[in-house]
């Protein structure tokens, strides 16, 4: 189980709790998964099409209503200082110093998605993964062909997604170009200007890793 501890506070996401020095706050359904998400992906900003698309999945939603989140959140956590920063015409970023825990060091939860780069395999989490050059990528490829926020793999269950993020260089699945959303299959492989990557998946009962 992971949780995150920010200022006084206490994020227990499989639990979902909010603690504050040991006692639980009450937030909204809503407003305690846009923190998740938020601090899950506190290395950088996340836009507004993207936290409506992770938090309110397949649902038409107005702006308004995740300002209204937005200002619940930043009550709730008036305790720890600014936490959740506004991007004019972008989004929102969690600013907050976040310290990342795991309580089963011995048998940690292991993502069935990964990508695997350079012989090494990088583990993918639910959600958004950033991949490009810059120092605040999720997955950072120091290569020159490489935009700052070059591409993102987004994870939802055991569906994982492409998207190229306007880079220079363009994103590769095989040998098609990355223009919009394109599904990933296990083995496929990545082309992120000159780097190659492959993704991987296990799927449930599966003994081997494609």
């Amino acid at each position: 189980m992971v949780s995150y501890r920010f200022g006084p506070f206490r994020l227990v996401p499989d639990q979902r709790r909010l603690e504050r020095d040991g006692t639980a706050i009450a937030l909204t359904p809503k407003a305690f998964d846009l923190l998740v998400t938020l601090v899950q992906h506190h290395a950088h900003a996340l836009s507004k099409d993207e936290i409506l698309a992770l938090v309110w999945s397949g649902s038409v939603v107005e702006e308004g209503n995740l300002a209204q989140q937005v200002l619940l959140l930043r009550r709730a956590l008036a305790g720890a200082g600014e936490c959740v920063a506004t991007l004019p015409r972008h989004g929102y970023r969690f600013v907050a110093s976040v310290i990342e825990e795991h309580h089963d060091a011995n048998s940690p939860a292991k993502s069935p998605h990964s990508i695997v780069w350079d012989g090494r395999e990088y583990p993918l989490r639910e959600g958004i993964t950033v991949i490009g050059r810059a120092e605040d990528a999720d997955l950072r490829i120091p290569l020159p062909s490489l935009s700052r926020h070059h591409a993102r793999v987004v994870v939802r269950g055991l569906v994982a997604t492409l998207e190229d993020l306007g880079s220079r260089h363009g994103s590769w699945r095989g040998s098609m170009r990355v223009r919009d959303s394109v599904a990933l299959s296990g083995g496929d492989e990545i082309r992120l200007g000159t780097a190659s990557l492959v993704y991987c998946v296990v799927m449930p009962n599966d003994t081997t890793r494609d």
